[in-house]
């Protein structure tokens, strides 16, 4: 986990969202693991998608290119960086 922790930490692209940092906390045994991430006040694409239909065609073609984009640096990555979790809710 702290290898994995310690990669999120270097990534830097205009469309990934920042890794600060993570730590477990709670008391002995039942400990949980914070992550602190740049804030995302937009809210999700899935959320976006449900309030403002139908979206429009060059809104749709630009957040497609930079989903993309930053799908192409994680990939371009040694070794490369798959996300496995790639979905409405999390962009």
């Amino acid at each position: 986990f702290s290898e994995e922790v310690e990669m999120l930490k270097g990534l830097q692209h205009p469309n990934i969202v920042r890794f600060f940092d993570s730590w477990k906390s709670g008391p002995r045994g039942q400990k949980c693991t914070v992550m602190v991430t740049e804030l995302m006040t937009s809210g999700t694409l899935k959320t976006y998608v449900r309030r403002f239909r139908p979206m429009k065609l060059k809104l749709l073609q630009r957040w497609s290119i930079q989903i993309l984009k930053g799908l192409h640096f994680l990939h371009s990555r040694s070794p490369p960086i798959l996300h496995r979790d790639l979905k409405c809710d999390n962009i």
